[in-house]
């Protein structure tokens, strides 16, 4: 359901001769996909994003790599590197600093590698020649939507695509307010698919399995070898992701009264939200070396109250330690099918 919605955005209408900008098929994308492509059909560009995660795009990555990050992370280059070689006029690789969140107390950080993924990537010698195709507006989605409209005009106005087209400020703001309500129709209608799976599964008394981790960890199939997919086809679960559920009214400061990683205040939320559900249950996507997932996963028991799987990713290509941990979880609780 989430990628029919992804598949049928309502778009701007861009010429097909248009520009095009890549879309990495990593990272913010899988949060925010539904903004930055309308933003970017709203000045008259067209989006593209770059094929699924496969092998030879992890390869691309590893050997584009200048450092040792977190999977996704060395994801990311490989997805660069294939949007750089095609003929995409811009690569798309913002600088996002934080996310909106109704929870002001304390910050709402993205990691350090995602916030800075588009000067990393600028510092590899093999994404080194197209970097001057990068466009990479710094964003702080935390202070608002004016803000963030002024943001995006004062950086992207410098871009080459931007003579180009012919854009103004004035239409930049106007592209990003129609950003927004893309981004928010989007959000609405897949929690409302996401509530009316729970009240199936109430109504049927059924269980389910929440997936916990990060939008790109757990919706990038070729990251996570496609773990929901295989629950259910294995063992008949019910699964629903983290960002199918509303969590802004989920308050953790009992829990953690300072958690100012944005995704992490969400892991624990939803942690919560499962705590007071008996029939749902909570299966963790991450990766070994995401260092703030290192630090929240010790609250997940102490938010949820129930025991919890964890399923570490760092580029493995077989399933099968995977799945028989999946196995032993499930039979620990009594869900496995007959």
């Amino acid at each position: 359901a989430r990628e029919e919605l992804l598949t049928n955005l309502e778009l701007p209408a861009v010429s097909p001769d248009a520009p095009t900008v890549g879309i990495p098929r990593a990272m913010w994308t899988w949060q925010q996909q539904p903004f930055w492509r309308a933003l970017l059909a709203g000045l008259g560009a067209r989006s593209v994003l770059s094929d699924e995660t496969n092998k030879s795009i992890i390869t691309a990555g590893q050997s584009a790599i200048v450092s040792e990050p977190c999977f996704p992370i060395l994801v990311a280059h490989g997805h660069v590197d294939a949007l750089l070689e095609s003929d995409c006029d811009a690569v798309l690789l913002p600088n996002i600093l934080s996310m909106e969140t109704p929870w002001e107390h304390t910050e709402s950080h993205l990691c350090p590698w995602h916030q800075t993924l588009p000067f990393v990537a600028r510092r590899s010698p093999q994404l080194a020649a197209g970097r001057e195709r990068f466009l990479s507006p710094t964003v702080e989605f935390r202070r608002g939507e004016a803000f963030v409209a002024r943001q995006l005009a004062d950086e992207m106005l410098g871009h080459p695509l931007a003579k180009r087209l012919g854009w103004t400020k004035k239409q930049i703001l106007r592209a990003t307010a129609d950003a927004y309500r893309a981004q928010q129709q989007f959000e609405a209608t897949y929690r409302a698919l996401g509530q009316a799976s729970l009240d199936a599964l109430d109504d049927a008394g059924a269980p389910g399995i929440i997936l916990l981790g990060r939008p790109y960890n757990i919706h990038d199939a070729g990251v996570n070898l496609s773990v929901a997919r295989k629950l259910r086809e294995h063992y008949g679960c019910n699964v629903l992701p983290i960002d199918a559920l509303a969590l802004d009214d989920v308050d953790i400061r009992d829990i953690n009264p300072n958690m100012f990683w944005d995704l992490g205040r969400k892991i624990v939320a939803a942690a919560k939200f499962v705590g007071a559900r008996e029939n749902l249950h909570i299966i963790y996507v991450t990766n070994f070396k995401c260092g703030p997932d290192s630090f929240v996963k010790h609250y997940i028991t102490t938010a949820s109250q129930k025991p919890f799987l964890s399923l570490q990713f760092d580029g493995h290509s077989n399933d099968a330690g995977m799945m028989t941990r999946c196995e032993a979880y499930l039979d620990s609780k009594g869900l496995l099918r007959e």
